[in-house]
């Protein structure tokens, strides 16, 4: 896992005070990143745009204009006359080694674009100014590079009018919070870390936000021989009007390792596969999935009390359901944005939609992992676990998971590792992960996944 943090002005004055670094140093360094990436990705002697604002973001982007100077053609064009005091100097340095200062850049003339207009700081809305040259920069064609963060997002990760659209983001010493939530992830491209001349461990404190890596992945691989299917546990997939989901869930719970799978009806269903059983009851099961096409059927939450529960789908919508996380912690909650939605509303955290779940992303998920001690698995295009107020980010999601089944096949995962003895938390994370690294080999069209694949994928991981 890697700290992730709201805000790192306070680890980079921690770099000058305790450590003797100047922001010049640090600067250097920052734009010594910057220059890497460009040189490794475009031809000498291209034409490069550095679209710089007035502070300390803007003098990372010039500092690194200077740097280049000798081998590419560097333009700068300032999007405002006051700039402070570092960007101030190392426009006057930029100037010496003859980097062009330009008023009116014909885009199209460039291949490579840098913007150093805003940082992490902007917590203001743009001026139109700058959102026009926002605007061109991004329909202009060439290479893209943002210094930090994109210009556009703020430190909460809000979008403000619009925001710089690039292909490598250079954000410096540590990585923010805000390059993961939803609505970054079209806007920042490959995020490379730079190193500010001081080590990971030095720099670095104390966070309660973590962004999940591939070794993070812990499969439940079987090392004893001397065993038996008891030996992996039973999962227990409710069915409701819709048993599509419930079969998919149960399939899932299969390949991820379950010993044996059940689905729960009344109703005998049709075109189970062989290997998974059908039952009436759930009166013996330890953990069960529940909520996975539930519809209008109704479940009592009572009956789940002393069970390790995934709660997933139509039971957010359900007014007993905060009762019984109230009073329940062996759960894993897995709701996509509207649900979570719902969740929060009958919790009584306010008034919330879809839009405001996926503005406040962190922050909500942080609140509600505060007062529930159940494991929340928030779904989305970077899907957040959330357990007593710590963030946990997987970026590995990709918009070919995108279809009905995909969040029930989450649901069998997380519930076939519970089956085998992970907790609550080591099974929301490590069924995220391997629910998103499923695919990341699916070879077909990015529109053609069905939860299948998924399931498939992940007897490969």
């Amino acid at each position: 896992m890697i700290n992730l943090y709201y805000d790192t002005k306070m680890l980079d004055e921690r770099a000058i005070s305790e450590f003797g670094l100047s922001e010049e140093i640090l600067q250097e360094n920052a734009a010594s990143k910057i220059e890497e990436v460009i040189r490794q990705n475009l031809q000498q002697k291209s034409k490069i745009l550095f679209v710089c604002g007035s502070g300390n973001n803007a003098a990372d982007a010039i500092c690194t204009a200077r740097k280049l100077s000798n081998d590419y053609e560097c333009d700068i064009f300032l999007t405002s006359n006051k700039l402070n005091l570092l960007a101030s100097m190392q426009l006057d340095r930029a100037k010496k080694a003859h980097v062009n200062l330009v008023e009116n850049p014909e885009f199209s003339a460039y291949e490579c674009f840098v913007d150093g207009i805003f940082g992490s700081g902007l917590n203001r809305d743009m001026s139109d100014k700058v959102c026009k040259i926002i605007d061109e920069l991004n329909k202009a064609k060439g290479l893209k590079i943002a210094v930090d963060i994109p210009s556009g997002i703020t430190k909460s990760g809000k979008i403000a009018q619009n925001a710089f659209m690039a292909d490598f983001t250079i954000t410096m010493g540590a990585l923010k919070l805000a390059l993961f939530l939803d609505s970054s992830k079209d806007l920042v491209g490959k995020i490379i870390l730079a190193n500010l001349g001081i080590s990971k461990t030095n720099f670095e404190t104390m966070s309660n936000s973590f962004l999940l890596e591939k070794t993070d992945l812990n499969l439940p691989f079987r090392h004893l021989q001397d065993t038996n299917k008891g030996n992996f546990g039973h999962l227990y997939v409710i069915s409701g009007n819709l048993k599509g989901a419930a079969i998919i869930a149960a399939n899932a719970g299969f390949s991820m390792g379950a010993g044996l799978v059940s689905v729960v009806s009344d109703e005998k269903i049709p075109n189970l596969d062989p290997f998974i059983m059908q039952t009436n009851s759930f009166a013996k099961a330890k953990v069960v999935v529940a909520g996975c096409g539930l519809g209008e059927k109704t479940l009592n939450l009572e009956l789940l009390k002393d069970k390790i529960c995934v709660i997933d789908a139509d039971l957010c919508y359900k007014k007993e359901i905060v009762p019984f996380l109230e009073k329940n912690e062996n759960l894993v909650l897995t709701p996509h944005p509207k649900e979570f939605a719902s969740l929060l509303n009958l919790a009584g955290f306010g008034d919330f939609g879809i839009k405001d779940v996926q503005a406040n992303r962190f922050d909500l998920a942080r609140k509600w992992s505060e007062k529930f001690n159940s494991i929340l698995v928030l779904k989305g295009a970077n899907t957040i676990v959330s357990h007593k107020g710590k963030i946990f980010v997987s970026s590995f999601g990709s918009s070919i998971l995108a279809k009905a089944g995909s969040g029930d096949a989450l649901a069998g995962i997380i519930g076939g590792l519970l089956a085998q003895n992970y907790s609550p938390f080591e099974a929301a994370i490590n069924g995220v992960l391997a629910h998103s690294l499923s695919v990341l080999n699916f070879k077909k069209n990015s529109y053609a996944l069905t939860p299948n694949d998924i399931i498939e994928g992940i007897k490969c991981l």
